[in-house]
């Protein structure tokens, strides 16, 4: 399979974009890349970059990306920046997966603009997944798509999540769904909120899904529900939260430990560094707990390809897990599955 990625977007260096794609190479012999930048720059810091890869690699050249701080609709007259021409090559089916770094609104945009919708989708929307302590992991939709939505817009959230589950979950369980709120009760939140919870329950009413009701974050991380439907301004916030948590958490225990053996002697610093050999061990086990296995990867479901989208500080590491996940989702025909589950729904 082809993936076309985006290196010019984002907020690390092109640089680390690249070793992160580069880096994939080695998941598998099927993977081929095509590099979507700046092509001098690319060949200046990589100048063996294609003859060393073996032609799995290839470069479309472009200058022009849109940043961060510009308007998502500045793709409708930007024909040549990196989203436009990532998507219109899935378009063509030149490649076969897209992911970009950049900005959020404008590869959605670009993604509505050419490649259209599944069946019965007006809006798309983006998915992540959070631990929980059972081992297994809580989808969570939309997570920076769409902050303002409507009810019909939660339902059909609710329906791409239960076919993105069906997609990459082991599980032949029906998932159970629960609306993210303040509180559990039925008359708690906004009014499209309530009207999105009424609307749940006569489809789980008629056995279309399992709706828990409303849940709160708690209930993300317990296992009691698979998949958090929410509006995209809200699911943004939690997975930054949750981002910004990973980072603290790690921080205050490697600071613990340290703190631990300062002030000590020669013989207890030798003592302390085998403390540290563990901890390093232990540290990299509780990462593996707390972080999502496709970490840096959202998928922006309801478009008619296979578009994933990264933080704009998503590193090397995170390209690799984008392309792993692409992988996962060519191999078990993602699109050709969320289609036809779409039509049955």
């Amino acid at each position: 399979m082809n993936i076309g990625i985006d290196v010019d977007s984002g907020e690390r260096p092109f640089a680390e974009m690249v070793r992160g794609a580069l880096a994939s190479l080695a998941l598998d012999p099927d993977i081929s890349l095509t590099l979507i930048g700046n092509e001098n720059r690319i060949l200046e810091s990589f100048p063996h970059i294609i003859k060393d890869n073996d032609k799995r690699v290839k470069i479309v050249g472009t200058a022009d990306f849109i940043r961060m701080d510009e308007k998502p609709t500045d793709v409708r007259k930007r024909r040549d920046c990196t989203v436009v021409i990532g998507c219109r090559m899935l378009k063509n089916k030149t490649i076969d997966a897209f992911f970009s770094p950049g900005n959020t609104g404008a590869t959605v945009v670009a993604a509505c603009l050419y490649l259209g919708y599944l069946p019965g989708i007006k809006r798309p929307a983006m998915a992540a997944s959070f631990p929980r302590k059972d081992g297994g992991e809580t989808m969570m939709l939309d997570v920076g798509a769409n902050p303002e939505v409507s009810e019909e817009s939660l339902l059909q959230n609710a329906k791409l999540g239960v076919a993105y589950h069906s997609v990459i979950s082991s599980s032949l369980a029906e998932p159970r769904i629960g609306l993210l709120n303040m509180g559990t009760e039925a008359d708690k939140g906004t009014t499209y909120i309530k009207k999105a919870y009424s609307y749940l329950n006569k489809q789980a009413a008629i056995g279309k899904v399992i709706f828990n009701g409303n849940v709160e974050p708690y209930n993300i991380l317990d296992g009691s529900t698979d998949i958090v439907v929410c509006d995209g301004l809200l699911g943004n916030t939690m997975l930054k939260f949750a981002e910004s948590m990973i980072k603290y958490l790690m921080g205050v225990l490697s600071g613990s430990v340290s703190d631990k053996h300062k002030g000590f002697g020669e013989k207890v610093m030798t003592s302390a560094m085998s403390v540290f050999h563990l901890w390093s061990k232990v540290k990299e086990r509780i990462k593996g707990k707390v972080t999502p296995k496709y970490f840096g990867a959202a998928p922006l479901l309801g478009v008619d390809g296979t578009v994933l989208i990264g933080h704009g500080m998503c590193n090397a590491k995170d390209v690799t897990n984008a392309i792993e996940l692409a992988l996962l989702l060519h191999q078990r025909k993602y699109i050709e599955a969320m289609t036809a589950f779409m039509k049955l729904k």
